[in-house]
């Protein structure tokens, strides 16, 4: 533990928080929050989370606020960024710990349910449709079979790096499944390997998507494009236009 950076949270005389800066996996800015992430203190693979009240409107200040804090950690000391008992902040604009949450698994990706009856009120709550968000990122997404035409929605403004597995459940039916955007990448499908490129859409062809399947999507950030990989039993099961 030599020569390591620490930050402190302290929400309370008896519920604080420390983990070395080299743990640090991010921050996210939301309204009037900032959520920070390190790997877990307890548990291998997990992450830990604190959660930062903001001053509203000047959630991008806190941001760097509390980035400048732990980039500017002393080694062999530690930083307090935020001590709720004292009133000490790292930054004007960091408030308060709102909540400290230690990682009770080591489960990192999210499994979401892919069915398209419009019951995922956290996927768009439509029935055909699955509309996606940056927050779930990271996700193995579980496709059901298709019963109608369908479509996936990606985020509108997608973070760099943004990315969705998809596992086929099921051998679709005989109704596509449209995810606007532009792709680049690689489908293994049936026993070929295609490189394929597009602008408009990766179409799920129709009957042709088969349990067991699987195919993930990358936002690059590079000319506002997804990496696509696919490995697909059969032939032309995924289309780029």
């Amino acid at each position: 533990m030599d020569g390591q950076n620490f930050v402190v949270f302290h929400n309370a005389a008896d519920d604080s928080y420390g983990n070395s800066t080299n743990n640090f996996r991010g921050a996210y800015a939301n309204t009037e929050t900032i959520d920070v992430y390190f790997a877990s203190a307890t548990t291998a693979g997990g992450y830990d989370k604190v959660v930062l009240a903001c001053t509203n409107g000047e959630e991008d200040r806190a941001l760097e606020q509390v980035l400048s804090a732990i980039g500017g950690a002393k080694a062999g000391g530690f930083t307090v960024i935020q001590d709720d008992v004292n009133s000490v902040s790292a930054g004007r604009d960091i408030l308060s710990v709102t909540s400290i949450t230690l990682s009770a698994t080591g489960q990192v990706l999210n499994i979401l349910n892919g069915v398209m009856d419009g019951s995922n009120a956290d996927l768009g709550g439509t029935a055909h449709s699955l509309v996606f968000d940056n927050k779930h990122s990271g996700s193995v997404v579980v496709l059901a079979a298709t019963t109608a035409t369908s479509t996936m929605t990606l985020p509108a403004s997608p973070v760099a790096g943004f990315n969705l597995r998809f596992v086929a459940a099921a051998d679709n039916s005989a109704h596509t499944n449209t995810i606007a955007g532009s792709f680049f990448g690689v489908l293994s499908d049936g026993g070929d390997n295609t490189s394929v490129t597009g602008t408009s859409a990766a179409v799920v062809v129709a009957s042709k998507l088969k349990l067991g399947d699987e195919f993930e999507i990358v936002y690059s950030g590079i000319g506002a494009k997804y990496y696509l990989r696919a490995i697909l039993k059969t032939a032309d099961g995924i289309t780029v236009s």
